[in-house]
């Protein structure tokens, strides 16, 4: 609601009972004395809206044909048997209007009033172009002359105050009206029993829903409570229900999370919707941030940049990077009688639901946490790739689309990390682990981005806000866990396995002793070192110091570990990511330099 006044204020919201509808005014009708003149026109403007589905309900001065002028055929010619029934709503509301007080202006009466006497006396039968028009096509009045000449009658403003009169009037309670406080803006006023206005996500669904079983139909007793059950006035519920859409319509405030390809009213569809609250423009170093730029700019998290299908492209994100560098900044409103604590941030996401809305997550910050926490939540996914790229780190939505989750806890997670600096939810790593065990993941060039986002969440869950994030970005030579050490080792016997066979080779030995590796090493690395100490590492000698470190220092930590717990098997992974993009990292130096040297 204070989001639609701040619209309403710029003139950026449809008035008050109007909506944006798919499809243009296709026709308007010059109103004058013996007859109208029906031209084509093709507007997209925002009209009267009144939520009718099945049932004959008018709109003021415009509508679809049927209604406004009579027109009973469709486009194949089919006949709509309630053309008449149509028109007369539309011809009754119409004296209802001229009988009411809010028409007061002397101009916008007379032209009502030959409009009425025109279609009562059947003008448009007689007017050239009505044979073209079909029953569903929209249509407006115009007058010809007076003091309104060439102004849509229905965009007049004691038009639009009539209709959210008239909305009000059919929104409240069946049974008589029902006074009270409005849950939105505290006033004692008439409450309603319906949002007329509909919002659209991925449908057009009411904006009110209730976490019950979708029985009861919440209207069937005498009380108020059950007569004017959501507690809302006309005004905030529609008023709330603009700005939603206004934000559902923007790809400024809009972003598709998860997306379920099969069905797209499901559940698994998961949409965020976010706006910022800002007084004034904000100066972050020399840089100057209004609201639009800034509201975009908190909105990377939610933005999947990885590559998509076959790609084997693994480059930073620009942006995500470039935000990082910005929330390192000091940030200060231009004006000085504020501070970051008079921004907020809201965000939420939403789910359609076979005719509904399903709220899934709320998030309300000050600008000054949400800045902090975002900080935090891009160091802990800051992370080398799996080619030896320098560090970079990672949005919300490329880490979900890596774990190919639907689980709207993992989301909430992530959110509530990032934009409210909560600690990552364990389940997160408990869901990470398996998919990395996979050999594609681990194997193929094309799942480079799966793989990287993949230890970057894992990183994320198991050091967020620990003083060990920056030193986990990547290979740590100094940390001494068995898990981790085990993880090396692995990456050392591979890379053993490809230099002695001159790096000629499709499967490794990783692809076929992973899983064992990261579950119980001591039955498995005796095994692995036998086998490379006998056919790899002679031929890639330059490796044995390396493994003869880090089994030394697996001896002084007690040994390979017999089993590793869900916690160690994700630190055995971050061990063989780090030890195998060093391996990779080193390898690009080398062939860099021997470039550089031919050249010479």
């Amino acid at each position: 609601m204070e989001l639609g006044k701040e619209l309403e204020a710029k003139g950026q919201l449809p008035p008050p009972g109007f909506y944006h509808y798919k499809k243009p005014i296709r026709w308007k009708v010059i109103v004058r004395e013996g007859g109208f003149l029906i031209t084509p026109t093709n507007r997209e403007v925002a009209r009267p809206f009144s939520g009718r589905t099945r049932d004959v309900q008018a709109h003021l001065l415009a509508d679809e044909a049927a209604y406004a002028l009579g027109a009973n055929q469709d486009t194949k010619g089919k006949e709509d048997k309630r053309a008449t029934k149509k028109h007369e709503a539309f011809t009754s509301l119409l004296q209802e209007f001229l009988g009411s007080p809010e028409l007061q202006d002397s101009g916008l009466k007379e032209a009502v009033s030959l409009l009425l006497q025109g279609l009562e006396s059947g003008w448009q039968n007689h007017s050239p172009g009505f044979e073209k028009i079909t029953a569903k096509e929209w249509v407006e009045f115009v007058p010809a002359d007076g003091p309104l000449a060439g102004k849509p009658l229905f965009e007049h403003p004691e038009a639009v105050a009539f209709w959210v009169s008239y909305l009000e009037r059919a929104s409240a309670p069946i049974k008589g009206s029902v006074y009270g406080v409005c849950a939105v803006c505290g006033n004692k006023t008439q409450l309603i029993r319906k949002i007329p206005l509909g919002v659209k996500l991925v449908g057009n669904s009411p904006l009110h829903s209730f976490n019950q079983s979708s029985f009861p139909s919440f209207v069937s007793g005498a009380s108020p409570e059950e007569l004017a059950h959501i507690g809302l006035c006309f005004r905030c519920a529609d008023t709330a229900s603009r700005a939603f859409n206004y934000l559902s319509q923007s790809d400024r405030h809009r972003k598709r999370i998860l997306s379920d390809k099969n069905k797209r009213d499901a559940l698994t569809n998961q949409i965020a919707l976010y706006w910022l609250k800002a007084p004034a423009p904000l100066e972050a170093g020399e840089q100057i941030l209004d609201a639009s730029s800034l509201s975009e700019m908190l909105a990377q998290l939610l933005q999947d940049d990885a590559p998509k299908g076959g790609s084997t492209e693994s480059a930073p994100r620009a942006t995500l990077a470039q935000m990082e560098a910005l929330l390192q900044l000091p940030w200060r409103p231009r004006e000085a009688a504020l501070n970051l604590d008079d921004y907020g941030f809201y965000l939420a996401v939403l789910s359609p639901n076979v005719g509904r809305i399903a709220l899934r997550e709320w998030i309300d910050s000050s600008l000054e946490n949400l800045k902090s926490s975002m900080a935090r939540f891009l160091k802990a996914t800051r992370i080398i790739s799996p080619w030896g790229d320098g560090p970079r780190p990672h949005s919300i939505a490329e880490l979900l689309r890596a774990l190919n989750s639907h689980n709207p806890n993992h989301l909430r997670g992530l959110l509530r990390s990032a934009y409210l600096g909560h600690p990552p939810p364990p389940g997160l790593k408990q869901a990470a682990i398996p998919v990395l065990r996979n050999a594609r993941v681990l194997s193929e060039a094309k799942e480079s981005w799966r793989y990287q986002a993949l230890a970057a969440l894992i990183k994320l869950v198991m050091f967020y806000g620990s003083e060990e994030v920056e030193n986990m970005e990547k290979l740590d030579p100094q940390r001494r866990s068995p898990a981790y050490l085990s993880g090396r080792l692995l990456a050392v016997l591979e890379e053993a396995q490809r230099r002695a066979q001159g790096f000629k080779i499709n499967r490794t030995l990783v692809e076929k002793f992973y899983g064992a590796a990261s579950t119980a090493p001591a039955a498995t690395f005796g095994l692995l070192i036998r086998t490379a100490a006998v056919s790899h590492l002679q031929k890639a000698g330059s490796l044995n110091p390396l493994v003869e470190e880090i089994v030394s220092a697996l001896d002084d930590s007690g040994g390979f570990p017999k089993t590793l717990t869900l916690e160690e098997q994700a630190e055995f992974a971050l061990g063989f990511y780090h030890q195998r993009a060093d391996f990779r990292a080193k390898s690009k130096e080398r062939k860099e330099a021997a470039t550089e040297v031919g050249h010479e």
